[in-house]
């Protein structure tokens, strides 16, 4: 085999920036020895250090560089010159140290050797093969393993043994620098980095990638990837290598089962949470079976009946917020979510029994978030606890529902059938009513928090809101009908899941059959994410996506939004992954809206309306608030 060809392209900044360090390097080495008085002894030491400061960095990107023609180059040059270094050394040390001086030199464990010529002539071989032949070749590739493995032991034992200060320093930064460059290389390997097909992006820390930097911030975790790489980029996240798509035509491609899939695709501890088998983790025809059976308690004629529950709860706390006149309104969202949540799925009223079940699923949630360790006093563990609990009050309301039917979702979910007649056992049941519960709960504080907040900080949409509700919903209970004619209340619930940093991401789905997306190889067996939160923020599809503006979704321009454009709640048809809830919620903050824009109004006292970093961002001083009946005259609206 012919393996002498021609030089490698080299460019001028990549030989300028390494030959100007081994110059200043070498340079200091053989200054500082004039200040010894062993002159070329200590020429001989210093070269050494030296050649082992070059060394660091050339074995760290021989380990590191991959398939980058870069990294590769500045590999063969650091390799150079520091072997040209360690020429230096064996010159001072073989032809100018004398004998009398080599004797307690050795004593210091760098005497020349045998070892130390072997090492020079096979590190020079491998110089030569390495500017002027075929690297692919498998030979050349095993023995450049043996000469770095060779010159690594070579540099620690002549760092680290019976050696003191600055000697031991480079030493203990050698040994470390190699222990990373290892396990990092390890990491990358194992997921395929060094594939150049792949899509841009990094795979973090080594084992734990990126899990810290999603789990520390999960909506500036997305954005940050989406400016940095583009619409689809690669990471690793808790334990396997994951591709994230954002954008429309990106979530589009997510949505494809033909790729794609569910099933065993989320991290163990979000099964576990979830009972191990609901419809965030089904796909197929179980999934397509129980979705179509779940979604018969999301009709308009389902709508009706729940809206006499969700007014239930308004009146209730309405006036509750009345007499308190002054407090922080996110506490007593979640108060209200838990007794919507609660009279949905168990039948349960407004009141301390109710809200009790909200702070069994605070408790949950947090366990999404928390380190999976199952321990009694930890998150996870309280969350399992919290899981149970739920489950157990479930099961109650099963019993109950069937000895007395009654008009609220449970109830529905209890007798609705499959387009093969089919039903959910209660065990499925109780798995799917638990999803939906935190679902639901997290969905109905989130919105009414960010209702609120908008429509205090808005005059002018507050102001036109309420003009609709006098026109079409002035007195009197609603139903769905009447619903459909706020149209400006909806556009404002759309906006609402668009604008603020709700839902960060889907569930995760897994790469079942390799595929490629913008010439980008996605492989099979990786995981896949899409990007809710970010995906509607791109200004090419929502011109200033940072400001509210309902008009968005007027309907002209809803319908010429690109395919999964809008995706607050997943993407795709009704009963592929998108969440059943959506309409609901869109239901339920107009009813919320309606009551109270008939009666009160409310001003928000300066207080810190940062958001903060939770699973579902809140403002951080809980959205104090001043609350009272509304009048025309401003200065009487809030007492």
């Amino acid at each position: 085999m012919e393996i002498f060809k021609s030089k490698k392209k080299i460019s001028l900044a990549e030989f300028a920036n390494t030959f100007l360090a081994f110059g200043i390097i070498l340079i200091a080495a053989l200054i500082a020895a004039e200040l010894k008085p062993n002159l070329n002894l200590h020429r001989a030491i210093y070269s050494f250090w030296a050649s082992a400061i070059l060394f660091i960095p050339a074995i760290y990107l021989y380990i590191l560089h991959g398939k980058s023609a870069n990294k590769n180059n500045y590999w063969l040059l650091l390799w150079t010159f520091s072997f040209l270094a360690y020429l230096v050394h064996l010159f001072y040390e073989v032809f100018l140290v004398p004998d009398s001086i080599k004797a307690t030199f050795a004593i210091d464990g760098t005497a020349i050797t045998a070892s130390e010529l072997i090492l020079a002539l096979w590190w020079g071989l491998d110089i030569s093969l390495a500017w002027f032949s075929d690297s692919s070749a498998t030979w050349i590739k095993k023995q450049r393993i043996g000469v770095n493995i060779y010159a690594g032991l070579s540099f620690l034992v002549g760092t680290l043994i019976g050696q003191q200060g600055f000697a031991r320093i480079l030493g203990i930064i050698l040994a470390i620098s190699i222990l990373v460059g290892l396990l990092v290389r390890y990491h990358n390997s194992r997921n395929g980095q060094d594939s150049e097909d792949l899509p841009p992006g990094s795979y973090g820390l080594p084992l734990i990638g990126e899990t810290i930097a999603l789990a520390w911030d999960n909506h500036q975790f997305y954005r940050q990837r989406f400016q940095k790489y583009g619409s689809v980029f690669k990471t690793h996240l808790f334990g396997k290598p994951v591709i994230a798509f954002i954008g429309p035509e990106a979530f589009t491609f997510f949505l494809n089962q033909e790729y794609f899939t569910r099933e065993k695709a989320n991290p163990q501890p979000i099964q576990e949470l979830l009972d191990w088998e609901s419809l965030p983790l089904l796909d197929g025809s179980e999934h397509r079976r129980r979705k179509k059976i779940i979604l018969e308690a999301f009709t308009p004629q389902a709508f009706d009946k729940y809206i006499p529950l969700i007014e239930q709860a308004a009146t209730y706390y309405l006036e509750r917020w009345e007499k308190l006149g002054s407090f922080a309104w996110i506490p007593e969202y979640r108060k209200m979510s838990a007794s919507l949540t609660n009279a949905l799925f168990t039948g349960g009223s407004p009141g301390p029994e109710s809200e009790a079940v909200g702070e069994v699923i605070e408790t949950f949630l947090k366990g999404f978030t928390s380190i999976p360790i199952n321990l009694r006093w930890n998150a996870y563990g309280k969350a399992l606890q919290s899981r149970d609990k739920l489950l157990a009050l479930i099961d109650k309301a099963i019993i109950q529902h069937r000895q007395q039917p009654q008009s609220d979702m449970l109830g529905l979910l209890l007798t609705a059938r499959g387009e093969d007649g089919s039903t959910l056992t209660d065990e499925q049941l109780r798995r799917e009513v638990l999803h939906l519960f935190f679902a639901a709960y997290g969905g109905i504080y989130i919105s009414l928090t960010f209702l609120s907040l908008t429509l205090a900080q808005h005059p002018e949409i507050i102001s036109r809101a309420r003009q609709e509700v006098n026109q079409y919903a002035s007195s009197g209970s609603l139903n769905f009908a009447q619903l459909q004619n706020l149209v400006y209340l909806k556009q404002i619930a759309y906006e609402l899941r668009r604008f603020y940093p709700i839902n960060a991401a889907t569930f995760f789905g897994l790469v079942k059959k390799e595929s490629k997306f913008q010439n980008f190889r996605i492989p099979q067996g990786w995981g896949a994410v899409g990007g809710i939160h970010t995906t509607m923020h791109i200004p090419q599809i929502f011109p200033e996506p940072e400001t509210f503006q309902p008009c968005r979704f007027a309907a002209e321009k809803f319908a010429y939004l690109p395919e999964n454009s809008y995706v607050p709640h997943g993407g795709g048809a009704r009963d592929s992954h998108r969440c059943p809830g959506e309409d609901l919620i869109t239901v339920l903050i107009k009813v919320i809206a309606v009551h109270l824009l008939r009666q009160y109004n409310w001003e928000l006292p300066p207080q810190n309306l940062e958001l903060n970093r939770n699973l579902f961002p809140i403002p951080r001083d809980g959205l104090k608030v001043k609350f009272g009946i509304y009048a025309e005259n401003p200065k009487q609206k809030v007492s």
